[in-house]
């Protein structure tokens, strides 16, 4: 094979293998396998999503963050593109919760976690979490250090903020660690979209209750409730209403919460 061929081919996977599709505008960019950007460039996109509503009997679709048409140019302005393409394309260091021998009262435990992930060089990763039991008493909180170079905290969502992050040392290896000594394969684990939080911690788990499963949108798959609308549907609660992002433990104890009243609920209506 000549050269000429060896470049084109070079070129075709780094274009390939290496493109990027932004989690937030939908441009296309390239990172490339040493976490480095092929070129630095700003992202403007939208912080919210956008959402049809009926106006006059005429649909119309505005982003929530700054009520811009479908089309409108981004309200926000970002130091860099950012993607998630590490949640399928790196499958290693996953672990999984393993069985026990029978509790002497039955009780395997029950646990609520929520996850708060930050963007890097290589995707998303996990930043924060936080762990909370069956009174939402708190039984683990910690920060945590990613493996690659941070992009972007997403701090509007996420909370975390540089300082939160300047002394940690512990890694996904220290968290994971700690999850399997507080979960065996029998443990109820709740969450909301826990699909991402058990991505994010890389732990495989079947004994699970998703607050976004129990309360369904309306509309079916893949549209899901918002665990704040949730809670100030059905409690009377406001949760993330601080505009410096969520606090993952008060989001793990919301699923508990919703889940004590969805219990009860169901139990009065079998009497």
């Amino acid at each position: 094979m000549d050269i000429k061929l060896n470049k084109k081919m070079y070129i075709y996977t780094i274009f390939t293998v290496h493109e990027k599709i932004c989690v937030r505008c939908g441009k296309k960019f390239i990172v490339y396998p040493t976490g480095v950007y092929a070129k630095q460039e700003e992202c403007i996109y939208h912080w919210a999503k956008a959402w049809k509503r009926k106006v006059n009997g005429i649909f119309d679709s505005r982003y929530n963050c700054c009520q811009g048409d479908f089309n409108s140019e981004g309200c926000q302005v970002a130091k860099s593109h950012v993607h998630d393409t590490n949640k399928w394309e790196n499958l290693s260091g996953y672990m999984k919760t393993q069985p026990c021998s029978p509790p002497v009262d039955g009780d395997y435990g029950v646990f609520a976690l929520d996850c708060e992930m930050v963007y890097t060089t290589a995707g998303v990763e996990l930043a924060r979490i936080s762990v909370c039991d069956h009174d939402s008493t708190a039984v683990y909180e910690s920060f945590v250090k990613p493996d690659n170079e941070i992009v972007d905290l997403n701090t509007r969502f996420s909370g975390i903020t540089d300082e939160d992050l300047e002394e940690v040392t512990t890694s996904l290896r220290d968290v994971q660690a700690v999850l399997l000594s507080l979960v065996t394969d029998k443990t109820i684990l709740m969450g909301h979209s826990l699909e991402s939080d058990l991505t994010a911690v890389k732990i495989t788990h079947g004994t699970v209750v998703d607050t976004s499963l129990v309360f369904p949108h309306r509309l079916g798959k893949p549209y899901k409730r918002a665990l704040r609308t949730l809670m100030a549907e059905y409690l009377q609660k406001i949760i993330q209403d601080d505009v410096g992002g969520h606090d993952s433990m008060e989001d793990a104890a919301s699923c508990l919460e919703l889940m004590h009243m969805k219990l009860k609920e169901d139990a009065r209506k079998e009497r």
